[in-house]
């Protein structure tokens, strides 16, 4: 499979077809004994062998079966002791009553001068696979497509226009961008300065945060993200890439502390991220019901911080929320007012 540098493919079996032949064969045992009023337990016969002697059996009576009424009875059973090892598959059907008892052996006839002769027909079915055929497939490879355009960006392969952001130029491509993102496509498509230049000017964001936006433009990812958040999440809600800014806002949830709470609180309150806010204002909650179990608390670290002071300050409408769910928590009817 290796053949101009591809990759050998892993495959997988799908299905197998195999051609199965059953050969069966048919031959009798005849097994006498002798002063049988003496059998006791369990008796075993010498061994019988097939014409071609590739089977071997022996017969096995016992003289404490139980019948259909718990009474004493006599039981034969057939036991196979070696044969080839082929992978055959042997079915033995034998012939006579499995289960007499000594006073119906006398009434049958069957038991004359205290000897028992047991002949049973044995039919045996070997099954042997002739032919085994294997349908397998090649295993599809993952798309790569991401990491491929990815390659075009990185590598700046083939590009049409250009990004210039805080005196740094980026080389991409036209189609890409207008495919992936409703800004870049409203500028190529309308008959704008952008599109006549393919040059887009970019203001409000820095190099390294355009470069983070544009890599998620091209495969979906911002390996970057967790450094970035809030400045990444801002210029995403400047170019209506939706996705880009709810994976921000979830890293956002994830990082809430002390020191940043209110912080991100008053941020969110500016670009309209509700599940971020509805976050903040929870983190905010919990502290505060930690003081009010006078269990360690990080709630007065909060309103010490800058944030709390800006909040007071030139967010009222913010404090108005926070109050509200602070002062939803059940508490002793004597608090402190904080604020």
């Amino acid at each position: 499979f290796k053949r101009r540098g591809i990759p050998d493919p892993a495959v997988k079996m799908t299905s197998i077809h195999c051609y199965t032949q059953c050969k069966a064969e048919r031959f009798s045992l005849t097994w006498t004994i002798t002063n049988f009023s003496f059998a006791e337990c369990c008796v075993e016969s010498s061994f019988f062998t097939n014409a071609r002697e590739q089977l071997k059996w022996s017969l096995f009576l016992s003289t404490n079966g139980v019948g259909l009424q718990n009474e004493r009875c006599l039981s034969f059973y057939i036991n196979l002791v070696s044969g080839p090892e082929t992978g055959c598959v042997f079915v033995f059907v034998c012939v006579f009553p499995l289960f007499l008892n000594s006073h119906g052996l006398f009434e049958a006839g069957i038991l004359q001068d205290d000897t028992l002769t047991l002949t049973c027909e044995v039919s045996y079915v070997c099954i042997t696979t002739l032919g085994l055929f294997q349908t397998i497939i090649v295993k599809v490879p993952e798309c790569r497509m991401a990491e491929e355009l990815g390659d075009l960006w990185d590598q700046s392969l083939l590009p049409d226009c250009s990004l210039v952001v805080g005196g740094q130029e980026f080389q991409a491509h036209k189609a890409i961008l207008a495919a992936r993102c409703p800004v870049f496509r409203a500028m190529f498509l309308h008959d704008m300065k952008e599109r006549r230049t393919n040059c887009v000017e970019i203001q409000g964001v820095e190099p390294e945060v355009l470069k983070e936006l544009v890599t998620f433009i091209y495969t979906g990812k911002a390996p970057n993200l967790q450094d970035m958040a809030t400045e990444l999440l801002v210029a995403a809600d400047m170019y209506l890439l939706e996705r880009l800014k709810r994976m921000c806002e979830d890293a956002l949830c994830r990082s809430l502390t002390v020191e940043n709470a209110v912080e991100i609180l008053i941020f969110t309150d500016l670009h309209l991220t509700p599940d971020l806010k509805e976050e903040a204002i929870t983190f905010i909650k919990r502290c505060f019901i930690l003081f009010l179990s006078f269990s360690f608390s990080h709630f007065f670290d909060i309103i010490e911080t800058p944030g709390w002071e800006s909040l007071r300050t030139n967010h009222p409408h913010l404090i108005g929320e926070v109050n509200r769910a602070l002062f939803s928590v059940g508490a002793p009817a004597k608090r402190p007012r904080l604020f």
